[in-house]
């Protein structure tokens, strides 16, 4: 009689994107997948919060490469469009400065070109000749730094590396982002719209490396998105994809312990019972999994001792005013930006002139507020815990906050406030275990940052990691890439 092979098993700790798109790539392999969530719904920082008819989004609020979203209805024969939609948007983020200046900020190339050439009187060619050159950057380097296991020297050393590291010199990507910026825009005010996108994941824009301004291409050459029903309807169905191919969910489970054996992950303890497992896969955060997880195993100091990126300070208010000069992002920059990472990162205090990120849902998903109010998202950069119970005085930032509101935007928005949901770095720290709340785990504070973010395997035979603070990075686009990176060295690995 002919015996059937039973599936292998694959435990994932953590039900964040990274952690869902793995599973269901781990299922797509016929692995048993069982995931385990300490909260009690799916979406990891990508949470939401509701108040009466108000929804916030709790976490990542831009969406930019939605194919990698769809690859996962596509590997499963589906379409995605039945499970969640998503508009584009004609302006990314509106940027409000001193002294009345506003950028609207076009997803469209000619039309962002315009803008700045109307508000800075910069040729339209130089914004365009740049966006152009970071479209090339991303062709050449995505495929063998964003897609790849990067820390596998064999994958990398090899004669297709040649063309896109010449291509990086050529493109000067060891001096900073700030001062490839300044050399060749010159203007202060498009020099902090283009060093914002260090922001995107935590860093100094004047000492992270300058290929992070591929994000400009991203956003400018490809679009921005939003999903109909916010950013949470991405893990939302995600999690409906993963339960419809088998994969079982274990929510409201902490896993105390990765137990494992002569440098070999063979199981998980949590809830007072032992999980075997062939593959044991951690979306959450690498700091924490050695510290929490593998107590009596040597962390990789290496990885684990560079600078971490920033948290944040969230204020989400149920507003009862429409504020027609917004749009769904934006920004109230800071008139020293450059001061503002010195305060975050040399002297680990907030800043006393915040850049302020205000973002409202409820311009396009018209369910998330009633007719005629808004829910605001207002966010500032955080310095990261120095410890985890590190005190801050969110009261004099919330002043801080409401009084450039009403200096840049005109509006009082303090008599408008109906509701008020306060997310601290220290409930960051808790509710998504990150370390000392820091979003996005290590920074890019260093030219050679990319090479020394955790790699997605492990010194454990059968450990590996996916998510925000392991390879590629942080965001929606590179948790989703961090999944596929982490399902193909499983692939490899333990093929069936």
């Amino acid at each position: 009689m002919k015996q059937t092979l039973k599936n292998k098993t694959a435990i994932v700790i953590g039900a964040g994107i990274a952690g869902l798109a793995v599973a269901i790539r781990l299922r797509k392999m016929n692995y048993d997948v069982l995931v385990f969530e300490t909260n009690d719904t799916a979406g990891g920082k990508a949470s939401e919060y509701q108040w009466q008819q108000f929804r916030f989004d709790c976490g990542p609020s831009l969406f930019t490469l939605p194919a990698l979203v769809d690859e996962l209805w596509t590997l499963c024969h589906k379409n995605p469009r039945s499970y969640f939609e998503y508009e584009t948007l004609k302006i990314v983020t509106k940027y409000f400065y001193e002294n009345n200046l506003t950028i609207d900020s076009y997803s469209s190339p000619q039309l962002f070109a315009q803008e700045v050439k109307k508000k800075l009187y910069i040729e339209e060619r130089i914004v365009l000749n740049f966006l152009s050159q970071q479209e090339k950057t991303y062709n050449k380097i995505a495929p063998v730094f964003l897609e790849n296991a990067i820390h596998q020297w064999g994958k990398i050393f090899r004669w297709k590396m040649f063309f896109p590291m010449l291509h990086l010199m050529q493109f000067k990507f060891l001096k900073s982002l700030n001062s490839i910026n300044q050399n060749y825009f010159k203007h202060p005010a498009l020099v902090r719209l283009f060093n914002r996108y260090g922001t995107y994941n935590g860093s100094n824009p004047y000492k992270m490396p300058s290929l992070f301004n591929i994000i400009s291409h991203l956003e400018h050459n490809v679009g921005a998105y939003l999903p109909s029903n916010g950013i949470h309807a991405i893990p939302k169905a995600m999690h409906q994809l993963a339960v419809e191919e088998g994969v079982q969910f274990l929510f409201q489970q902490r896993v105390e312990t990765i137990i494992q054996s002569n440098k070999n992950a063979t199981a998980v303890f949590a809830n007072g019972q032992t999980y075997s497992a062939d593959v044991v896969v951690s979306n959450m955060d690498v700091q924490l999994t050695y510290e929490k997880l593998l107590p009596n195993f040597p962390a990789p100091k290496k990885y684990l001792n560079n600078e971490i990126s920033t948290s944040a300070l969230i204020f989400q208010w149920a507003v009862g005013l429409s504020s027609p000069s917004l749009e769904v992002h934006n920004i109230l920059f800071a008139e020293d930006y450059q001061q503002e990472f010195e305060s975050l990162f040399t002297k680990k205090k907030y800043y006393h002139d915040p850049s302020i990120y205000i973002y409202i849902s409820s311009k396009i998903v018209a369910n998330d507020a009633p007719t005629g109010k808004e829910n605001w998202f207002v966010m500032i950069n955080a310095p990261h815990l120095t410890k985890p119970d590190s005190p801050i005085d969110t009261a004099a930032m919330r002043t801080i906050v409401l009084n450039k509101i009403q200096q840049r935007l005109d509006i009082d928005l303090a008599k408008y406030i109906e509701h008020e949901h306060v997310i601290e770095p220290a409930d960051i720290a808790s509710n998504t275990n990150s370390y000392l709340g820091s979003l996005y785990g290590a920074s890019s504070n260093s030219l050679m940052s990319a090479f020394w973010r955790h790699p997605n395997f492990s010194p454990i035979k059968n450990l590996y990691f996916c998510g925000g603070t392991v390879h590629p990075g942080g965001g929606i686009p590179l948790c989703l890439l961090s999944a596929k990176i982490t399902a193909g060295l499983i692939e490899e690995n333990h093929s069936l």
